[in-house]
Order: C-alpha cells, then sequence, then structure tokens
C-alpha cells in the first residue's frame, strides 16, 4: 500500500510539473505581443501582386502573403500559422482587413495576442 501511495503521489507531481510548465509556455511572449503597435497602410503605392511579410516573435511568429490588385487587397495567405492557431480568428481578421481594405481594426476578442501578431505581418508585408 505504501508503494502505491507513493507512484501515486510521483504521478501527480509530475502532472502538476508538466502543466506548470505548459501555462508558462503559453504565457510567454504574451504581454509583449497584446502591446504590438500595428501602424497604418497605404495601399495608393502598390502595384497588382503578392507581397509577403512575417512577424517572428516566439509562438506568434507567422508568415502572410497579401495579394494586391487595382491598389486593393483582394487575398490574405496564411503560410505560416502561430502555434496554436485558431483558424476563426484567421478567417475574421482575412474578412475584417478586407472589407476595410485597412488593418486598423478591432481585434478578436480572447485573441488579442494571435489577431495583432497577424496584423502586423500584413503590416510588414504593405509597407513600401
Amino acid at each position: 500500500m505504501k508503494n502505491v501511495f507513493k507512484i501515486i503521489m510521483w504521478v501527480f507531481l509530475g502532472v502538476m510539473v508538466i502543466g506548470f510548465s505548459f501555462m508558462l509556455f503559453l504565457g510567454k511572449d504574451l504581454e509583449s505581443a497584446t502591446n504590438i503597435e500595428v501602424l497604418p497602410i497605404d495601399l495608393s503605392v502598390f502595384a497588382d501582386g503578392d507581397y509577403q511579410g512575417d512577424y517572428d516573435h516566439g509562438r506568434f511568429s507567422n508568415t502572410v502573403v497579401v495579394t494586391i490588385k487595382d491598389r486593393e487587397i483582394v487575398d490574405i495567405q496564411f503560410t505560416k500559422t502561430v502555434d496554436f492557431d485558431w483558424p476563426a480568428v484567421r478567417e475574421a481578421l482575412k474578412d475584417a482587413v478586407i472589407d476595410r481594405q485597412n488593418i486598423d481594426i478591432d481585434t478578436i476578442t480572447e485573441a488579442t495576442a494571435t489577431s495583432k501578431a497577424y496584423l502586423k505581418s500584413i503590416e510588414k508585408a504593405l509597407r513600401p
């Protein structure tokens, strides 16, 4: 009985260590990604074509390709997504940016850091 208790305690301790480590990983880079400043863009300076941008910041690193036609954003492809990607967040951002033709949009609730990381990549793609 004493050995069973020791095994249970070691398993419990192992689970706690793994859980704590996972929580630290999830929190890493969260505050700095949430505070990213996304600057305005000017579509009037772009010729038709595909423009690649990336944001390199830990688990929020990502790469996008923005397609411009007639000085309008017509498509955004996410060629590298953030860790723990939310497809619904990506699609909502893509739709909002294309609809507004700007990256000055509200972030997705409960996905602020992810939203800003994607918007920063779009901004970097559209910097002349």
